[in-house]
């Protein structure tokens, strides 16, 4: 069932009763239904379904979005599982600086002197993307990292 969104159930009563049961993956939700309206049924959950994930996930991200102009927030904030939206001078040398520089203060913050080479992740900062809507940048805001002036809000998380 794994990665099925909607399970149709039909059995010998629901096959008396011309019903099936609808049920919802993500909720458990069960629904019993004629089988005169299991295409409208279908459809309709499916949409409510998109809409209510969506909004779970959207809110969730938001609630883990933070904006940080100072390098002093930055790992500490990556260090408490959130996205930083940052002034960024969208640099590629200084991106793998930021890189360098937030490893070696997590390693510092958490005691260790170097990540386990059998580790998938990093603890490394790393850019997820420039978003396409971006928050007002007033004329003259510094990058977090260099101070140098800035092109863009730019994301940044960690892998987990």
């Amino acid at each position: 069932m794994k990665g099925i969104p909607l399970r149709i159930e039909l059995g010998p009563k629901d096959f008396e009763k011309k019903s099936v049961r609808i049920v919802r993956r993500d909720t458990n939700e069960k629904m019993d239904i004629s089988w005169e309206i299991v295409p409208q049924q279908v459809a309709l959950t499916l949409v409510k379904m998109q809409h209510e994930m969506l909004a779970k996930a959207t809110k969730e991200r938001n609630d883990n979005l933070v904006q940080v102009t100072k390098w002093e927030e930055f790992v500490p904030a990556l260090a408490l599982g959130k996205l930083c939206l940052t002034p960024f001078c969208d640099e590629m040398e200084e991106e793998e600086e930021v890189k360098k520089r937030s490893k070696a203060e997590a390693l510092a913050a958490a005691g260790e002197e170097g990540e386990d080479e059998r580790c998938a992740t990093s603890v490394a900062a790393k850019t997820l993307c420039i978003p396409y809507d971006q928050p007002p940048l007033p004329e003259g805001t510094p990058c977090f990292a260099t101070g140098k002036p800035v092109k863009a809000w730019v994301l940044w998380g960690r892998s987990y």
